[in-house]
């Protein structure tokens, strides 16, 4: 056939073959039938080509969107960049709504100090008593507003800053009044003759004349009203000390001696923790007190280790059924350990999983917060390398789970886990505390000396219960809430909306892709297969011709 008639040359079908054609002769003989695209129409052409790039711009729009459906299912069910990306947002950055909440917490937390009313101490010390009777009284509760001060931000990821407290009596929350009577230890005296037995014995003679001769203040009890005894009054020993001290042109800790008084004063500590810059696991951590990396209190390493969170956030990764979280207390020089306990809810739907301080935090025989002096009995953690040697002794309130030796000499004392346990609830995704009950009991040690006068009224080495404290926090204030709710509810909502729509959508995205290129493929071979009808009947007849 002339190729001017659209057509290629089509070889005789019989003179080419002998017998029967093969398969693969008849398709190459018929493709070489084929019209000459060459010679159609420009119009035609111009249609074909629309259509050749109107499938391929469908086939690479369908493979993009299974590229991108399989990418984001991936991410989503193999990863935790979402989550990440989510916790990122937390993290202490220099203007961030995060930043404004952790300078100035908007939670207020309520402090209620109850105090040990020592109510029979002569009776007891004449013999007539066979026990210590107290009475708890108060609780007296402060509102205490916290913001952080001197912020400066370092180049490791860290952040250092100063605190400062303000304390705002709650009378509705508070069973007493301030100016209420009690009578306690006297701590100066007891602590001055604790720290003078290491003296030598001169030195202890000297002191021990200047207590009874000059400062005239060696009794084992005081009477002082509740605010007084929290947040200072005038003590002898004390403004004696603040006055040699200067002479001496040394740092005045304080002028008066207060339970809360330390705490409400303005000083220059500084504690340094990550911003979670670099590793937002790790957003929270203490890493520094006072600039010092590691304490000198205890006698081993581990034990000196600025380790644990600061109480604002824990690392989520770390948080499950069987962990254990470290809170470092700066008060008492040590990390603290806390199991889980249960999941509660905490407000309005939103879970957190409980996490309250072991049973046997305040064990330390065989620990390395043991000091050197002896260790305390089971249920009381010794203070006195961490308060500069006085004998200040920490336990859970009424002495729960110590030993029963401690609370044998003394009535009143009635330790239940419900009112006296200290724990954490965290907000599992971000690691964020929802709410805290800090629960901690103020102990001091009698220690009797040979060459100090004598602590009337109380056998040595007695431990005497003073105050205890329950600090916690109510409810959220709202925009603050918000956060916490979003992050516990939409972002779990989108999270599962994201995994499962980018699942689907790559196994759609899959279906249609085959089945368009599977119809492709057809429409391609049908235009192939079907010849327009004129060009048929010129092929029918030129090959009958030939037969």
């Amino acid at each position: 056939m002339s190729k001017d008639s659209g057509y290629t040359t089509c070889p005789n079908v019989e003179g080419g073959h002998s017998g029967q054609s093969t398969l693969i002769m008849k398709i190459r003989d018929f493709f070489n039938c084929m019209p000459d695209k060459s010679k159609k129409k420009p119009k035609q052409n111009r249609q074909e080509m629309c259509l050749f790039f109107k499938r391929g711009l469908c086939i690479f729009g369908l493979i993009c969107v299974f590229l991108t459906s399989l990418a984001g299912c991936c991410v989503m069910w193999f990863t935790d960049i979402y989550v990440e990306e989510i916790i990122n947002q937390m993290t202490i950055r220099e203007g961030s709504d995060v930043y404004e909440a952790w300078r100035k917490p908007p939670v207020k937390p309520l402090i209620c100090v109850h105090i040990f009313n020592y109510t029979n101490l002569p009776r007891f010390s004449q013999g007539l008593d066979e026990k210590i009777k107290l009475e708890e009284v108060g609780p007296y509760c402060y509102r205490e507003t916290l913001e952080k001060k001197n912020i400066t931000f370092n180049n490791d990821g860290t952040v250092t800053y100063g605190d400062t407290r303000k304390h705002e009596f709650e009378p509705s929350y508070s069973k007493g009044f301030q100016n209420d009577t009690v009578i306690v230890p006297n701590l100066s005296f007891i602590s001055t003759v604790a720290m003078s037995r290491h003296l030598s014995p001169y030195l202890q003679v000297g002191i021990s004349f200047t207590l009874r001769n000059i400062i005239r203040f060696t009794n084992s009890t005081i009477s002082v009203t509740a605010h007084d005894f929290l947040f200072g009054y005038n003590d002898r020993i004390v403004k004696y000390g603040s006055e040699i001290a200067r002479l001496l042109q040394q740092d005045v800790p304080f002028d008066k001696f207060g339970i809360l008084a330390q705490r409400a004063a303005i000083t220059e500590e500084t504690t340094t923790v990550r911003t979670g810059t670099n590793d937002v696991d790790r957003i929270g951590v203490v890493t520094e007190i006072n600039g010092q990396t590691s304490l000198d209190a205890w006698p081993e390493e581990e034990c000196n280790k600025i380790d644990g969170s600061d109480g604002a956030f824990f690392p989520r990764r770390t948080l499950n059924e069987s962990a254990t979280i470290y809170l470092f207390h700066k008060d008492m020089c040590r990390k603290m350990p806390f199991v889980y306990e249960k999941e509660v809810e905490f407000q309005d739907g939103v879970v957190a999983m409980r996490f309250h301080a072991a049973p046997d935090v305040y064990n330390t025989n065989g620990t390395c917060y043991c000091p050197e002096s002896g260790c305390a009995p089971d249920g009381v953690f010794d203070l006195s390398p961490c308060a500069m040697g006085a004998p200040i002794m920490m336990s859970f309130p009424h002495f729960l789970y110590g030993d029963p030796s401690l609370s044998e000499p003394f009535e009143g004392l009635h330790p239940d886990p419900e009112k006296h346990e200290f724990y954490i609830d965290i907000q599992r995704l971000l690691g964020f505390t929802l709410g805290t009950v800090s629960r901690l009991q103020l102990n001091i040690q009698i220690h009797q000396s040979t060459w100090m006068p004598e602590i009337k009224g109380f056998p040595n080495e007695i431990i005497l219960p003073v105050v205890w404290l329950q600090v916690s926090a109510e409810k959220m204030p709202p925009e603050l809430f918000n956060i916490i709710y979003h992050a516990t509810f939409t972002v779990k909502r989108m999270q599962y909306a994201l995994m499962w729509g980018t699942l689907f959508a790559t196994l759609i995205s899959a279906v249609f892709l085959f089945y368009y290129i599977k119809k492709v493929q057809r429409e391609t071979k049908r235009d192939v297969e079907v010849l327009p009808v004129n060009e048929t009947v010129i092929l029918t007849t030129n090959l009958n011709n030939k037969v």
